[in-house]
């Protein structure tokens, strides 16, 4: 049996019929648990873990914990899902560098949103196209993400310094995304 795929985009066609909404956001991140979902491209361990140390400075968070995907285009395991969703009362998602991890990473975004946990996810601004086609297939075209812009390369091939930076850019944006409208 030879089955064909239509790959045609259909803007009518949505992830979850029932999806309207993102979850309800704290009002900070105050005594909070963060959970990083990292999908390991290149060098974004090294982004992840100053984004961590940038978010405990930030703020007064319970905790910042990582869970390692196997892949970067491919949903988390069981497991890993169990330990993220166990733990985490607000989840990172990323890094977006590349076609097929950058719209990975906004679905697991709104796989932990439609848990009932508020997400966001960082991209580089070179796949925004790509990942916003994943956000109106979802039904929520105006889903809030983070963007990562040039001079950072897409793929991640950052240095230490630069995932440095980087983390601290973005890092307040990160934070805006998870909470409540102030």
């Amino acid at each position: 049996m030879i089955t064909t795929l239509d790959p045609t985009y259909r803007p009518a066609t949505t992830l979850s019929d029932s999806r309207t909404s993102v979850a309800p956001r704290p009002p900070s991140l105050s005594g909070r648990t963060v959970g990083i979902l990292m999908n390991r491209l290149a060098n974004c361990e090294v982004f992840f873990d100053a984004l961590a140390d940038r978010i405990r400075e930030l703020t007064d968070v319970a905790d910042v914990f990582m869970v390692w995907k196997d892949s970067q285009s491919v949903p988390p395991t069981p497991e890993q899902w169990d330990a993220l969703m166990g733990r985490a009362d607000v989840v990172v998602t990323g890094f977006g560098g590349c076609g097929s991890c950058s719209t990975r990473s906004m679905r697991d975004a709104l796989d932990v949103e439609d848990r009932g946990v508020p997400a966001v996810c960082i991209v580089h601004e070179a796949l925004v196209p790509a990942v916003s086609v994943i956000r109106t297939m979802a039904g929520l075209p105006d889903y809030r993400m983070v963007v990562v812009g040039y001079p950072h390369g897409p793929l991640a091939p950052w240095t230490a310094d630069e995932a440095l930076t980087t983390a601290k850019e973005v890092a307040p944006q990160v934070i805006d995304a998870l909470v409540a409208a102030r």
